[in-house]
């Protein structure tokens, strides 16, 4: 538990963060385990088997959060859920430093999946949304190239989203170009994440009052898109009416969908 926490916002995690269910299943993988056994008949006598570790259960995540409280290594304030558990810096990057290059960035990938559980489909709780948002900068922070290991983190793609719902276009634009940048150099320039980078950059340069910027991007787009996925596959399809819409907003005649691009 305090992995996860070490790789999260020092100043306040929400609760349901770490007791989501893949945090829970990350505490289960790494759950401390009997001695190794072996079947011998019907009794079990030492080996090299293992008895498998139970699920975690809500209340036992729960639980470890208070035991670390009560050992003073993270603050726990069940009554204030979306700043749940405060983590001194100093003891993260102890915590940090344990880790092995392998456990590390496992464990990133897996407090990445923790964060995107605990993200409602519906952003009404403001406060919960932007503590969200600042234990994914955290994380990325903390371990940025692990967020794009085999492929770019859904929380990543979630941010981003996040940001330009609330508004906040400008940002969001920032941060796909950031997630573009990153995923180009780790990935490869025709993976699929750098695709969708593109094109969610593209819909940001509109949003922000540029049709013509965000006509030319997706008009670079498409024919890589047309390239990797094909023509009919449904992320060409839809940057081809993001195309057509963003064209007539700057006055030109929509896309022709049956050319070829």
């Amino acid at each position: 538990m305090l992995h996860l926490a070490s790789l999260l916002d020092a100043n306040g995690i929400p609760q349901d963060v770490l007791t989501s269910q893949p945090a829970r299943d990350h505490l289960a993988q790494h759950r401390t385990a009997s001695a190794p056994v072996r079947v011998v008949g019907r009794k079990w006598w030492p080996g090299r088997r293992r008895r498998p570790a139970a699920p975690i259960t809500p209340e036992e995540a729960f639980a470890a959060l208070r035991a670390l409280d009560r050992l003073s290594l993270i603050e726990h304030r069940p009554s204030t859920p979306h700043q749940g558990v405060r983590v001194h810096q100093l003891i993260q990057r102890a915590t940090r430093d344990t880790l092995t290059s392998g456990q590390h960035n496992q464990y990133a990938r897996a407090a990445g999946d923790a964060l995107l559980a605990a993200w409602p489909e519906v952003e009404r709780d403001t406060a919960l949304v932007q503590a969200l948002r600042a234990n994914t900068d955290a994380l990325t922070r903390h371990d940025e190239d692990a967020l794009y290991r085999p492929d770019a983190h859904g929380v990543l793609h979630g941010l981003g989203r996040s940001l330009g719902g609330s508004g906040q276009v400008s940002a969001a634009t920032a941060h796909f170009q950031r997630l573009m940048a990153t995923a180009t150099r780790l990935l490869g320039p025709d993976h699929r994440d750098v695709l969708a980078s593109r094109h969610n950059l593209a819909r940001s340069r509109g949003e922000t009052g540029d049709p013509a910027g965000a006509a030319a991007a997706y008009t670079e787009l498409l024919p890589d898109l047309v390239r990797v996925l094909g023509k009919d596959a449904p992320h060409t399809l839809a940057a081809s009416n993001d195309l057509a819409y963003w064209r007539e907003q700057t006055g030109e005649a929509a896309v022709d969908q049956s050319t070829d691009w």
